[in-house]
């Protein structure tokens, strides 16, 4: 039987060296960089809060943070670079049209050697803010008390568009439909009372073209706010109807 023997003394330097040509070659050949995630988070944070800048009011701005939700790491490797800080980054997003808790940010990046990745990196924003809150029940066309509400800080990511904080004077509105207790006021659920109700009562005066004022009770037809123009009758000649300008508080004047 023929053993084959080694001579180790001999072999194992040429294996050594032979190991040590394959990774210096590989590792010359192949230069690669790591776009560090931290920054292009930094970025992207950035992007939103100067977006936010038209979408949230100032007063409301140390209320907001914004979260990063993921960075897909495997787009962050540049093979042929070697200079992470040569690598520009841009972003866009639609938040400077339209406020949204949750968005995309698109992540553009570019390499000086032509290399391109485009990530979309989800955010979400959160609004916690002092806001009004139902203590009480308050029914529909009632006016608002402030005894019947309290501040109290919610989320109101959702709903940042119509939540009421106490920005809003309550003793100007009255609900427009039934509040219940612990509710987040909400400025679709109240409205500013008109100045003339429809059916009510209203004064009409009547200027004609020669300077006479006649002033006689009249009947709306519609809601209407000063400066608006709505329909209205007379009292007495339920058949005699005018276009009014609302005035006053169910006041209404007719040029003739």
């Amino acid at each position: 039987m023929n053993t084959i023997r080694y001579n180790t003394a001999k072999t194992l330097p040429l294996l050594l060296a032979g190991v040590l040509a394959c990774v210096t070659g590989w590792t010359s050949s192949s230069p690669a960089v790591e776009l560090s995630a931290t920054r292009i988070q930094q970025q992207v944070v950035a992007h939103v809060q100067e977006k936010l800048q038209t979408q949230i009011n100032p007063a409301d701005q140390p209320f907001v943070s914004v979260e990063v939700m993921s960075i897909p790491s495997t787009s962050l490797s540049f093979p042929q670079d070697t200079d992470a800080h040569a690598i520009k980054i841009s972003t866009e997003s639609n938040l400077g049209d339209m406020y949204s808790e949750r968005t995309i940010v698109r992540v553009h990046l570019e390499s000086p050697q032509g290399t391109r990745r485009d990530l979309g990196v989800p955010v979400h924003i959160t609004v916690q803010k002092p806001v009004w809150v139902a203590k009480n029940a308050v029914m529909a066309q009632q006016p608002l008390r402030l005894s019947d509400f309290v501040l109290q800080t919610k989320d109101v990511s959702y709903i940042y568009r119509y939540a009421v904080g106490e920005e809003t004077k309550l003793g100007d509105y009255v609900a427009r439909i039934n509040l219940q207790p612990g509710e987040v006021l909400d400025n679709r659920k109240i409205v500013i009372p008109p100045d003339v109700t429809y059916n009510a009562e209203v004064r009409i005066l009547i200027n004609s073209n020669n300077g006479m004022t006649l002033t006689v009770p009249g009947v709306a037809m519609a809601n209407g706010r000063i400066g608006e123009t709505i329909r209205v009758r007379q009292s007495i000649y339920q058949q005699k109807y005018y276009s009014a300008k609302v005035i006053d508080k169910n006041r209404v004047l007719v040029e003739i």
